[in-house]
């Protein structure tokens, strides 16, 4: 369907035109493959065809038409289509609650016992999932795409989630974002790279150097300082090994301005250099 007044919804400050929208339809070709690095949360539905998935931490899965997934922000991921596909997919940048009367820590405390899945958790569509996503895919394609409009979509996603699938089917689903403090575990996922140092990430927490490191320990079961400088090695690694980006690129990617830094940051960690550990990969 035609949408009256286009070029007023398109001058508009909440139209969602970036390179990473909330929600995005995308096609693939047969055989066609991506390699990001997740800069947030995304639930993805696969509207029909097939697509292939590797992600960090996780064994290989096959996605279907008619299945959808959710992939945790900061990790490696290649999606291949298996054939021709149309995927619909949701960026969660903001706090995840599945309503506003249930959060992900009321689910942390009901599932806790969950056991780590070997591979993505995928779901099936329902018929309600169904109506949902085509009417959205319409919606898109006809160019509606007010960033309101995508907000109130995936909140509405959410709840379908909360009100027609079990507690121990959404637990091994999210999985990874899973904690007693999901508003602090978040964002510390989502924002650490901004950050080079623990003590700029507590003070952009509003919180003390003890303060932050205390929590963060009752979360994570660990200390913070050796938890980002893991995470951010795997990351770099996985950068280097799968894309094809110059290493200044990589480097500049993660905060290192000056190379010889980013050079011993990946001697210490891997114990080669970022040009030796692409040549072992080739």
């Amino acid at each position: 369907m035609d949408i009256y007044n286009v070029e007023e919804h398109l001058s508009c400050y909440c139209y969602e035109g970036g390179k990473h929208p909330l929600i995005e339809v995308r096609k693939a070709k047969r055989t066609e493959t991506e390699e990001i690095l997740l800069t947030s949360n995304v639930i993805m539905l696969v509207m029909s065809g097939k697509i292939r998935i590797n992600i960090t931490n996780y064994k290989k899965v096959e996605v279907n038409k008619g299945q959808f997934v959710f992939l945790p922000s900061d990790r490696n991921v290649v999606c291949k289509a298996i054939a021709k596909s149309k995927v619909l997919i949701f960026r969660l940048d903001e706090s995840i609650r599945l309503c506003y009367s249930y959060s992900l820590d009321q689910l942390y405390n009901r599932v806790r016992n969950v056991e780590k899945p070997e591979s993505l958790e995928v779901l099936e569509f329902n018929v309600r999932i169904w109506d949902f996503a085509n009417a959205l895919v319409n919606t898109w394609e006809d160019g509606l795409r007010c960033r309101i409009y995508l907000q109130d979509k995936i909140n509405e996603l959410l709840l379908l989630l909360r009100a027609y699938y079990p507690e121990d089917k959404l637990g091994r689903f999210f999985y990874d974002i899973l904690s007693s403090d999901s508003v602090f575990s978040e964002f510390v996922r989502t924002s650490y790279l901004q950050y080079s140092t623990v003590n700029k990430l507590a003070e952009a927490m509003k919180m003390t150097p003890q303060q932050f490191t205390r929590r963060f320990n009752n979360v994570f079961g660990q200390a913070p300082y050796g938890w980002m400088q893991r995470e951010k090695s795997r990351l770099i690694y996985g950068e280097i090994c799968r894309s094809d980006k110059p290493i200044k690129e990589i480097a500049a990617q993660f905060g290192f301005t000056i190379p010889a830094n980013f050079n011993r940051f990946c001697k210490a960690a891997f114990g080669m250099n970022p040009g030796e550990i692409r040549k072992k990969r080739t």
